[in-house]
């Protein structure tokens, strides 16, 4: 199944349904090629895998689906919830969910009483709307809220906007700070005067300083690489980008991956 840049626009920029909308207008170019990347660099190919299942290597539990949601955060369920809601769901889930809302509710690392779980999400993936589900999640739970920061300080080039995406889904939307807020504010407080840049747009930190903001963003990338142990792969990737100077995109971008090899990753995906 191949879903178009604007098609993932159709599909994520709703608002009915009781699904957020988002802050600022909805580029799906920019979510198409984070999501790709997070996909990179977690299996090894950009291809966003849908039924992927497996025993989580950080102890999570189960992880599944197109960016690993897992049974011990409780995103996995939201997606198997959200499917429950559709026309489709034949109740493949059914007999896991006392289990995943109690692993979800303390944060649990087992796998205890899932036995099939894995097999149920692999069959589930073949269904539209199991596939949509998994993407109404990824927007609500991580796309909106953090663009939210787009605004807050002026954000306008793709790779900085999707720079925050990737930090939301990997390392998480708290305020600590190996988290995407706790990251952000670190990044703003490291800046005391305006710095001029090249970039073509410069944020506004803490309401007074104009800083350029592809430099905004290679100290926001600093900060997270000190502080997280995550995504290490994902900021080396950001910064090939940025050295590139593909600092806004509409059809394509090119990284480079942990081998050193370049790929073009497209804003159309499968």
């Amino acid at each position: 199944m191949k879903f178009s840049a604007l098609s993932l626009g159709l599909i994520a920029a709703f608002s009915g349904a009781g699904h957020a909308a988002p802050v600022t207008e909805y580029n799906s170019c920019i979510n198409s090629v984070a999501l790709q990347m997070i996909s990179l660099f977690q299996t090894g190919s950009t291809g966003l895998s849908y039924a992927d299942c497996r025993k989580d290597s950080d102890g999570s539990g189960y992880a599944s689906g197109i960016i690993s949601f897992t049974t011990r955060h409780g995103d996995a369920l939201k997606v198997i919830q959200e499917f429950r809601t559709t026309g489709s769901y034949k109740g493949e889930f059914d007999e896991y969910m006392d289990t995943l809302e109690e692993y979800a509710d303390s944060g649990s690392r087992s796998t205890k009483n899932l036995d099939g779980y894995c097999d149920a999400w692999n069959a589930a993936a073949d269904n539209f709307e199991f596939r949509l589900a998994q993407f109404t999640i990824v927007y609500d739970k991580y796309d909106v809220p953090s663009q939210e920061y787009i605004d807050e300080i002026g954000i306008k080039l793709s790779v900085t906007r999707a720079v925050l995406y990737d930090t939301a889904i990997v390392d998480g939307l708290g305020s600590s700070k190996s988290t995407l807020g706790g990251i952000f504010k670190a990044t703003n407080n490291a800046f005391d005067s305006d710095v001029t840049g090249e970039s073509g747009n410069s944020v506004t930190v803490n309401d007074k300083y104009q800083v350029d903001e592809a430099i905004w963003l290679e100290k926001f990338l600093d900060i997270r690489e000190k502080n997280s142990s995550a995504g290490r792969k994902n900021i080396e990737a950001y910064r090939s980008i940025i050295t590139r100077n593909e600092l806004n995109w509409s059809d394509s971008v090119t990284v480079t991956d942990s081998d050193g090899d370049d790929v073009v990753i497209n804003c159309d995906f499968t």
